[in-house]
């Protein structure tokens, strides 16, 4: 196969759907002689934050001076963005060569029987196989969703678990209380292995910790008592914490709202366990480079002045009210005009009625896929808020509408579908 029927092959699998239990995964990956057993593995889960979290352990890491892996989903403009090693995207090569050889193995378990895996076993298969064969000191590992029947949680023994901010999303799998979800989410604990765990609501944080002492699991906390906001620009935030016995004095990261600043504290208290425990070492300086030089695509990124244009991925009522809080808090008087495109198994209704308050006007589009919300549908739901609205289903067609109807002292704010996001972001960093 070349690079794209790696891909076609890749996305083809997804016709096979999605398999109850982690029985595929784990024949996969013996067959490939267990490239996970191999690794040393950082195991992410959680509602929001996770793929933030992800990102400034890996830079942390990364400025220690380790060669590390991350793997994350979905991706925004190219597949290869879900599989990086030191900040570098996998190679077409190395895709085309690891895929071939799970194909391989999958038509072996085809051949005898067994069920076909599903396109998201197929991916973290790939992601295991080749970091391994790259020899990566860490691997830091993003749940694809939930986390006791992830393809993901095929990882036995994992260094350590993170839990990061749990909130409803994705309930037609997860369950529709968050006790339910926090319970799939905690599916990652494992005996004796520790778990850093963000601050949650009440129900989830009862869940955690009963699935945490049943496997004698040691649930360090993240604290935030002593963080020190400095100050903030639309180019970086500067705050000093305490984590553990170290304390970090003006801390600089360039991903913003104040939510990244709970995202950049949780990796701090990971990797001062690891420190803790001998397991790694690095210098103050060397913590401070790798947070701010960390990025993470699509999350409030400002990609154009004159009008301000930001992307974020919020696509849940959590997400949506902490996108809302950092614009009032930068863009306190600016009207917005938001470009909105929505898969419809999110809970379009509580989302919109975040945003709606801040937008001056609402053009709305439709991502790529089947599970799209259609424009009209999302007018249906904004219409009782009186916002002058546009339909536009093409989203480079809303953008274009979206900076035609938007003066220079204004700002655009496109949110939603990651899949939208992703094609928005490839279509404005292209524009004059």
């Amino acid at each position: 196969m070349n690079y794209q029927e790696t891909l076609d092959y890749i996305h083809g699998t997804y016709k096979f759907g999605k398999k109850i239990g982690l029985t595929n995964i784990k024949d996969l990956l013996k067959r490939l002689g267990n490239p996970e057993k191999q690794l040393k593995i950082i195991h992410i889960a959680g509602t929001n934050g996770k793929g933030s979290v992800s990102s400034f352990i890996h830079g942390g890491l990364m400025a220690a001076g380790y060669r590390v892996g991350l793997f994350t989903s979905p991706f925004l403009e190219t597949f290869r963005e879900r599989m990086q090693i030191n900040g570098v995207k996998i190679s077409e090569d190395h895709l085309v060569e690891s895929a071939a050889r799970i194909k391989e193995k999958i038509e072996d378990m085809v051949n005898e029987g067994k069920n076909h895996p599903s396109e998201f076993e197929v991916v973290t298969a790939i992601a295991l196989d080749y970091f391994h064969r790259q020899s990566v000191d860490y691997l830091v590992l993003e749940v694809g969703l939930g986390g006791r029947f992830d393809a993901t949680n095929a990882v036995e023994e994992p260094i350590l678990s993170i839990i990061t901010n749990i909130g409803y999303d994705h309930t037609e799998y997860l369950g529709d209380t968050l006790d339910k979800i926090a319970y799939e989410k905690a599916g990652i604990i494992k005996e004796e292995i520790p778990v850093i765990v963000y601050p949650q609501e009440k129900e989830a944080l009862e869940t955690i910790h009963k699935i945490a002492e049943s496997k004698n699991a040691p649930l360090i906390p993240v604290d935030f008592s002593s963080l020190v906001y400095e100050k903030d620009s639309l180019q970086e935030q500067i705050f000093s914490v305490s984590v553990g016995k170290s304390h970090f004095p003006e801390l600089k990261i360039r991903l913003l709202g104040s939510y990244q600043i709970y995202n950049c504290v949780t990796a701090l208290t990971a990797l001062e366990h690891l420190k803790t425990r001998g397991e790694i070492s690095y210098s103050l300086a060397a913590v401070k480079e790798g947070l701010y030089s960390t990025r993470w695509p699509g999350r409030f990124e400002i990609l154009k002045e004159n009008p301000i244009t930001v992307i974020d991925g919020a696509h849940n009522p959590q997400a949506a009210m902490a996108l809302t809080k950092t614009l009032r808090h930068h863009l306190p008087e600016t009207p917005i005009t938001f470009v909105v495109g929505m898969l419809l198994d999110k809970d379009i209704q509580s989302f919109l009625e975040e945003i709606a308050p801040l937008g001056a006007r609402f053009v709305l589009t439709k991502p790529f896929g089947p599970r799209a919300a259609e424009p009209e549908y999302l007018q249906e739901k904004l219409l009782p808020y009186g916002k002058t609205i546009y339909l536009e289903p093409r989203v480079t067609k809303a953008i274009d509408k979206a900076f035609t109807v938007t003066s220079p002292k204004e700002a655009i704010v496109l949110v939603g579908s990651l899949y939208m996001i992703g094609e928005a972001r490839t279509y404005i960093r292209q524009m004059s």
